[in-house]
């Protein structure tokens, strides 16, 4: 194993940049696939349910996305660490540093989780303004989410630390392991099949934790017994305080990016609910929807983050930039192409993951999904465009860029557009309504962009943010 995680490096390092980088992404594109498969599952057969049990997920998601950002965040800090550490050569470094971000996401994930569970209600009723009949199934679905919080912390830090050496295809497979058992337990616990109980929304949460739970099992078990070139031990969780504190100058910042996208996505569902549950149910099938033109981004984004991370590592920073070059040329050859299929096929799409029979006023949720699809698809490749940016920050500890970036794309763009195309905001807004929100979401992806663009070329992103001699 060691010998395949120095080869990986070697290539990374020394390899040719575009086969080295379609080698990275398509685990994780595959993973996202997965990934896409694990949330459709839900929405299928929620969409059976009702309109009301197809909407709590997605009321709720930006809650606990407010909430698990601080661990989700710190994990970063996991792939930047590890990689830089690999890219310099220094493997027991890299170990080191797995383990303390293991251990502080285990500890923070218990912290997490018993806040959520508390404050949910609060948030759903009172921030987000959840409709009264979406509210007590979005919080079932949120406190049993909750409950497994320091199981998603430890498959999180699992696949973070992986891909700071390189290695995406273990995720993957552990993902498929995941949604073949989602698939399986979905409909049982959802309709209540045989001798299991009718449990609707709380059966998509339980099915979530559980089938989560057994690939922490195992990636857990992989990484303390050395099988995926990073080798963990009892002692490495131990936190110290030079370690906590360069994961915390790395992490926090995007810690706040995930928090404040969060926090934005609840405004936007506040602005959404505002418009009744047609457009909420309809925002729910096209985020599914739109969630398969991000396959490709996230498997590009995170091979960019690893490459640029080692190469920045290993003082290659002329390379480091023609990965970023190449990586933006390929991706958004294959984001338009894919942007351009699910625009043509969006109402067959859309339709796919609504139940005439379940569901109220189909036709409206239906056409409403599909004009939601047709304007926000084409703002796909800048969000690409973006999230390579982002990722090639983050992956060099370059954080602080990073999360005013997001900040910028969530809370300034994409809710002060929406509200000020939805509404009349005191004769300054258009009052377009909830086509309004769907222009102002595509906007935000356009203009950042071309802002993220513009950091880029002052190349501070270039610069280590790992000690070039760091005490044992």
């Amino acid at each position: 194993m060691k010998r395949s995680v120095e080869e990986k490096r070697e290539q990374i390092l020394n390899g040719k940049i575009v086969p080295t980088l379609l080698t990275l992404a398509w685990p994780v594109v595959i993973g996202s696939m997965l990934q896409t498969a694990y949330n459709m599952a839900d929405t299928f057969w929620l969409g059976r349910v009702s309109a009301e049990a197809l909407a709590a997920p997605s009321v709720a998601f930006p809650l606990v996305m407010v909430l698990l950002a601080f661990g989700m965040g710190l994990a970063t800090a996991g792939i930047s660490l590890v990689s830089q550490h690999t890219g310099k050569g220094g493997k027991k470094k890299a170990n080191e540093a797995a383990g303390q971000v293991f251990g502080l996401l285990l500890f923070i994930s218990i912290i997490t989780g018993i806040i959520g569970y508390f404050s949910a209600g609060w948030v759903l009723r009172n921030i987000i303004g959840v409709p009264e009949d979406v509210y007590p199934l979005a919080l079932m679905y949120v406190k049993i989410i909750f409950i497994g919080a320091p199981i998603t912390y430890a498959f999180t830090s699992f696949r973070f630390i992986l891909r700071g050496i390189g290695d995406m295809k273990t995720s993957m497979y552990l993902r498929a392991i995941g949604v073949t058992l989602n698939m399986i337990l979905d409909p049982i616990l959802i309709l209540g099949i045989g001798p299991f109980p009718t449990l609707g929304v709380a059966g998509a949460a339980i099915a979530t934790v559980t089938t989560r739970g057994v690939a922490s099992g195992v990636g857990v078990y992989l990484l303390f017994t050395g099988k995926v070139g990073i080798k963990l031990k009892l002692k490495h969780l131990k936190l110290k305080l030079r370690w906590v504190k360069k994961i915390f100058d790395i992490g926090l910042p995007a810690s706040g990016a995930r928090a404040g996208s969060a926090l934005g996505f609840i405004g936007l569902i506040a602005i959404v609910s505002a418009f009744g549950t047609i457009p909420l149910g309809a925002y729910s099938i096209g985020r599914r929807v739109i969630g398969m033109v991000n396959l490709g981004i996230w498997g590009f984004a995170s091979a960019t983050m690893t490459m640029v991370g080692q190469n920045i590592g290993a003082g290659n920073k002329l390379r480091s930039e023609k990965i970023v070059k190449k990586t933006i040329m390929v991706s958004m050859a294959l984001m338009a192409i894919i942007s351009v299929a699910i625009y043509l096929t969006r109402t067959p799409l859309v339709s796919i993951f609504a139940d005439e029979g379940a569901i109220e006023q189909y036709s409206a949720v239906v056409s409403e999904s599909a004009r939601f699809v047709a304007i926000f698809v084409f703002a796909i490749p800048f969000y690409g465009l973006f999230r390579i940016f982002d990722s090639t920050y983050r992956g060099t500890g370059h954080t602080k860029a990073a999360m005013m970036l997001s900040l910028t794309r969530i809370m300034v763009l994409r809710i002060g557009l929406s509200y000020l195309l939805a509404f009349p905001a005191y004769g300054y807004g258009l009052n377009l309504g909830i086509l309004g929100v769907w222009i102002g979401m595509s906007l935000s992806n356009i203009i950042i962009a071309f802002v993220s663009y513009g950091y880029f070329r002052t190349d501070r992103w270039k610069e280590k943010t790992i000690e070039e001699e760091e005490p044992t």
